[in-house]
């Protein structure tokens, strides 16, 4: 039965994204420690400077518009993604959750602003958790993933308000929008990545060793 729109609906759901921050911190905390040069970050002035743009990127996608079945598709999340995976979690959540603020801010939010926060600690989580999976398994499973767990998170505080009705008329939009944006973003991590080590290793090769 729904809970309703008003205190005890969104109390719950806040607890839901209270429960989406301590899952990433959890996930972020482990992926600092075991691949430290990539996700332990100091939040210096480099930091700060690429949070700042890829923000500004994530904003532009947001005003990117493709039309889906139910609902026209962002690619707000995309900068998030690649930004977790390229700069480490902690950059790349920051920028799923700025991302996500202006996405729903270039949308008019008046309506559902008290959704807001829920939905920047679902991004958070979501491209955390995609970065995780691609490091313990592959980048296809964590698109998979990251499109699975954007969907319940961002679709699951609706129902739990209104009910599932209207919410499955948004499932294949909200589908194709979490595995656009995770792919986009991870797709384009991973080959930088990749030619980063390939241009390196080439540079390594043509040094002479010393004698």
């Amino acid at each position: 039965m729904p809970l309703g729109q008003g205190a005890l609906g969104l109390g719950v759901s806040y607890v839901l994204a209270v429960g989406y921050l301590l899952l990433m911190r959890l996930l972020g905390g482990i992926l600092s420690k075991q691949y430290p040069e990539e996700h332990s970050v100091v939040w210096d002035t480099r930091t700060i400077s690429r949070v700042t743009i890829l923000a500004a990127v994530a904003g532009a996608g947001a005003m990117i518009k493709i039309p889906g079945p139910a609902t026209t598709i962002a690619l707000d999340a995309a900068a998030g993604y690649f930004a977790a995976a390229y700069f480490g979690w902690p950059v790349g959540a920051t920028v799923a959750a700025i991302g996500c603020f202006l996405a729903n801010a270039l949308g008019g939010f008046a309506s559902w602003f008290p959704m807001v926060p829920i939905y920047m600690c679902a991004m958070a989580f979501t491209v955390t958790l995609g970065v995780f999976v691609a490091k313990k398994t592959n980048i296809l499973f964590a698109i998979i993933v990251g499109t699975i767990v954007n969907t319940v998170t961002c679709l699951g505080p609706w129902v739990i308000m209104i009910g599932p009705a209207l919410m499955i008329a948004l499932l294949p939009s909200q589908l194709i929008g979490s595995a656009v944006n995770a792919a986009a973003g991870l797709t384009v991590a991973q080959a930088l990545s990749s030619a980063q080590k390939h241009g390196k290793r080439e540079i390594d090769e043509h040094i002479e060793p010393e004698a």
